[in-house]
């Protein structure tokens, strides 16, 4: 198993994950009620969101692939910027980054090309005439517009000026095989984003699910902020990670 940086070729695959990961999801469930009567809208959704932000500056997708050729006791880390695939892959997994900042550091990760800069005005027209003409069956606008005014959506730290903030975190449930659980491929997704941090001296930052938010404090994120969500039994957890070099403080005056 490895990790790599994603490639256009990969996002009919991660919504298909995304699918498989989500159908069950509290609140995609209350978002998506007609997901399993429409699924073709439903995961439709998720690939117009991958092409959005792979054109998008400032966003890394990466995704854990496991090869019929893996070592079972070895893990190939990829370096940052490589894109290289190997035989027979099956992805398993993908984690979606974003730098925010105004930064040396963080204007590194926020290039876009004319032609990135073009595709995101033409997925965003398609995404626009989805919303106005109500093309995504799978999905209840009402309950969308409650999560709205419940500030779902809004940035919860917008405070800090300098971050890493992870988007999305999806491991696939049909990765049953004991031996690539134990890999810890969720983990193995969330430390590149630790590591960037650390280096660049800035936290990092998510919105936790219930299901991910045990992984997230077992790897050192502390709440940041709860926000009530109507609809959901839980609450949405915002939490942050800290680089030990960087106090509260200091990340907010960056």
């Amino acid at each position: 198993m490895r990790i790599r940086r994603a490639e256009p070729s990969d996002f009919p695959t991660t919504a298909t994950v995304s699918v498989d990961a989500f159908s069950n999801d509290e609140l995609y469930q209350y978002t998506h009620p007609y997901a399993a009567r429409y699924p073709s809208s439903f995961r439709n959704s998720f690939l117009r969101r991958y092409k959005l932000r792979n054109v998008l500056p400032g966003y890394i997708i990466w995704v854990a692939v496991m090869e019929e050729v893996d070592s079972l006791d070895k893990l190939a880390p990829v370096g940052r910027g490589q894109a290289s695939k190997g035989p027979a892959e099956t992805i398993v997994g993908y984690a979606i980054w974003r730098r925010y900042g105004e930064s040396r550091e963080a204007k590194r990760w926020q290039k876009q090309s004319w032609s990135e800069w073009f595709e995101s005005i033409l997925l965003r027209v398609e995404d626009n005439y989805i919303d106005n003409f109500k093309l995504d069956r799978s999905i209840s606008p009402s309950r969308m517009r409650s999560l709205e005014q419940a500030g779902f959506s809004s940035d919860k730290f917008a405070d800090l000026s300098e971050r890493w903030h992870l988007h999305d975190l999806v491991v696939s449930p049909h990765v049953v095989n004991p031996v690539y659980q134990r890999r810890g491929i969720g983990a193995r997704l969330i430390v590149w984003g630790i590591e960037q941090a650390t280096e660049e001296k800035v936290p990092v930052t998510l919105s936790a699910s219930t299901v991910a938010e045990p992984l997230y404090r077992k790897m050192g994120f502390k709440t940041w902020k709860l926000t009530d969500l109507p609809g959901v039994r839980m609450g949405a957890p915002s939490l942050i990670w800290w680089p030990e070099v960087l106090t509260a403080t200091e990340a907010v005056k960056k």
